[in-house]
């Protein structure tokens, strides 16, 4: 969650004032609901998932906004680039656009190619595709490793420890009072 708040360095945790509490209830629920609702459409219906992409309006035409999608998805990345590796070096078809429009490197390529505004829309139409394809490969590589019972790569072996996460006892960061495992820690609120 600290890279929803700070994307640049993944340090800051939001501060709300005692009478937001309930706001920043509500807000941290809804980023938890929306990143549920991805999974869930993911696994359950892949060919309905679409990216969330913000739009310049540009006189009635609207232009999506890419960069700001990809940055995101590329600090997922970035969090086990190792573990990445599989698609970024196997697959790199599949991560030219996220890469072009998430990476430093993506804009000055970018700057180079001067692509048109059909070809900047191309691009975005075919992220959803980009996307079910990676989480395909993803699910393909768990069940095989599964079923030849083995701990499944994608997932660490080693667990990283975070000196900020919240143990489920202590108090919620939200501020709510309440133990982090009976608030925003809770099976109900992730689910």
């Amino acid at each position: 969650m600290r890279w929803v708040w700070d994307m640049q360095k993944g340090e800051d945790s939001p501060e709300f004032e005692d009478q937001a509490q309930a706001q920043a209830q509500r807000i941290l629920g809804l980023l938890m609901r929306r990143m549920n609702g991805i999974a869930q459409t993911l696994n359950q219906a892949p060919e309905q998932y679409e990216p969330l992409l913000m739009e310049n309006p540009n006189d009635g035409d609207p232009v999506p906004i890419l960069d700001e999608w990809c940055s995101g998805f590329m600090k997922g990345v970035e969090l086990d680039y190792e573990g990445w590796l599989p698609v970024i070096a196997g697959k790199p078809d599949w991560m030219s656009t996220i890469l072009l429009n998430g990476t430093e490197e993506g804009w000055e390529a970018l700057e180079k190619k001067n692509l048109s505004l059909a070809e900047h829309k191309a691009l975005a139409e075919g992220l959803d595709g980009t996307v079910r394809k990676i989480h395909a490969l993803w699910l393909e590589q768990r069940r095989k490793q599964i079923a030849e019972g083995a701990l499944p790569r994608v997932v660490r072996r080693e667990p990283v420890r975070n000196p900020d996460k919240v143990g489920r006892n202590e108090p919620c960061p939200c501020g709510s009072g309440k133990k982090f495992k009976h608030c925003h820690g809770s099976s109900e609120r992730l689910h």
